[in-house]
């Protein structure tokens, strides 16, 4: 694809990596990160059906990637609770 098909950034910079949020839910309290005194018994985490689904990390990945996409940054809260997670970074 030419230069003009390249995704830029607000100060004309191309975007090379894209960050993946694959779940909100931890298994871990870390005090840096989700601390239990907000993050606690009580805390709502997203519902299922309102994470992206596997398809469509799959399908946004496969778009960002035909404009230049290098690198695919997979956060969460912790990622390797996500199920499919290591078909996501077969691709």
């Amino acid at each position: 694809m030419g230069s003009s098909s390249i995704i830029k950034d607000k100060f004309n910079r191309p975007l090379k990596d894209l960050r993946v949020s694959v779940t909100d839910k931890c298994n871990f309290r870390c005090p840096y990160c989700m601390p239990a005194k907000i993050y606690g018994e009580g805390y709502s985490f997203l519902p299922n059906h309102e994470l992206l689904s596997f398809e469509e990390m799959s399908r946004l990945i496969q778009i960002f990637a035909a404009f230049g996409l290098k690198k695919v940054r997979i956060t969460g809260g912790e990622p390797l609770i996500r199920p499919n997670l290591e078909a996501l970074i077969q691709l």
